[in-house]
């Protein structure tokens, strides 16, 4: 499974004047990925104190549009409206069961 990049995590350690590569080395990350939070931040506009007061879903999805976004492959079921009850049948029980040598 793929870890989402913590982007806020690391534009907080950049506004605290630490290098790419010291981020990297830190939070146990590549250096691109690094880099990929860095030049996103600079395309988007976001300066050193813009993430702040916002979540790390927030910080993400304003870097990343559109990345981390699923959807299941699977189709899921109108919970709206009951479904059919499949037919019962009874249980044979050992009275019933006639054995056959």
């Amino acid at each position: 499974m793929v870890r989402r990049i913590q982007a806020k995590r690391v534009l907080g350690l950049r506004a605290e004047g630490m290098t790419g590569r010291a981020i990297a080395l830190s939070q146990g990350m590549s250096r691109k990925s690094v880099l990929a939070v860095f030049d996103a931040a600079d395309k988007a506009g976001i300066d050193r104190d813009a993430h702040v007061n916002r979540s790390d879903a927030e910080v993400y999805s304003l870097l990343f549009p559109g990345r981390g976004e699923h959807e299941s492959v699977f189709v899921q079921p109108d919970w709206g409206t009951p479904q059919r009850r499949l037919p019962s049948t009874p249980m044979p029980t050992c009275s019933t069961m006639t054995l056959t040598p």
